[in-house]
């Protein structure tokens, strides 16, 4: 990994091993398993490249810009 390179944290069930959740950072992680999720010890914590590092995207790629061609109607 590059340095400076954004992270995240991605969290996985102990349990439910296909439930993973990623988050843009720990604090973040740590407060839904707390909250949501029984507590910090049914996660495994992993770091992650975020979303911006990775694919150059912001937080909703969904919500990217994108180029609009406008058409004359008449």
């Amino acid at each position: 990994m590059s340095e400076g390179m954004e992270m995240a944290c991605k969290i996985t069930h102990r349990a439910l091993r296909d439930q993973q959740i990623r988050f843009a950072n720990r604090e973040a992680a740590e407060r839904y398993a707390e909250i949501m999720g029984g507590g910090v010890e049914n996660w495994v914590f992993t770091t992650v490249p975020s979303v911006v590092a990775e694919y150059g995207w912001g937080p909703y790629p969904e919500r990217a810009p994108r180029k609009r061609e406008l058409t004359p109607t008449g």
